[in-house]
């Protein structure tokens, strides 16, 4: 079999186009790769900034957990204590230890001064403005706070 030629034929990409073009084409792969592992880098080093971010807030939420933790511990401790049974019974039940003196405030509001008196036929009851601390299910630190400071409704 014979092979054909054309003689005049000359090759239109010669051996020195080839071998630019060649190296264009390496460099062009080159060039990709190198913007490909440049985005990689890109998003890694963003991915480490928003993990550093995250692990920085979870150390402050974990701080404040074990001072909340400590807080809670010392509570659970002295309400466990006789110390806060103690006070708990002399604050909320009016109790007091044998031997205690045990001051309790009194507020006696002065009567109104328009109002008339009563008739003598009858007998005098007792001011109404007297505040009995027994009939109040108050606590003594709640009655003295009332007795030093009272409100602004109370007039001298």
């Amino acid at each position: 079999m014979q092979r054909f030629r054309l003689s005049n034929f000359r090759s239109p990409v010669s051996s020195a186009t080839l071998a630019r073009w060649g190296a264009r084409l390496v460099l062009l792969a080159l060039v990709l790769i190198a913007g490909s592992l440049l985005i990689g880098f890109v998003r890694m080093t963003w991915a480490e900034h928003k993990i550093n971010q995250e692990s920085e807030q979870q150390l402050a939420v974990n701080e404040t957990q074990k001072q909340r933790n400590a807080t809670l511990k010392g509570e659970a401790e002295y309400r466990e204590s006789g110390m806060y049974a103690e006070q708990a019974a002399r604050e909320q039940l009016g109790m007091a230890r044998e031997g205690d003196t045990v001051l309790l405030p009194t507020v006696v509001l002065p009567a109104p001064t328009a109002a008339p008196p009563p008739p003598p036929s009858e007998s005098i009851p007792a001011p109404a403005s007297a505040v009995d601390p027994l009939a109040e299910p108050t606590t003594n630190y709640q009655r003295w706070w009332r007795a030093l400071f009272p409100g602004p409704d109370v007039k001298p």
